[in-house]
């Protein structure tokens, strides 16, 4: 995880868009997650998105 200032870094934006994944050089440094583990732990309220999987 991105940490600035101590906080974890849970969306980069460049003006209105949103940064999806970041690479130095061609290895993934951080990726942004949408489903109920966006905040690093299960959110119970929030439903298992269909559309989306694990990634390696």
């Amino acid at each position: 995880m991105i940490q600035i200032n101590g906080k974890d870094v849970s969306q980069i934006r460049v003006g209105n868009k949103i940064v999806t994944a970041v690479y130095i050089g061609a290895k993934l440094v951080w990726q942004s997650i949408r489903s109920c583990f966006g905040s690093g732990f299960w959110i119970n309220t929030s439903p298992w998105k269909n559309d989306e999987g694990w990634k390696n």
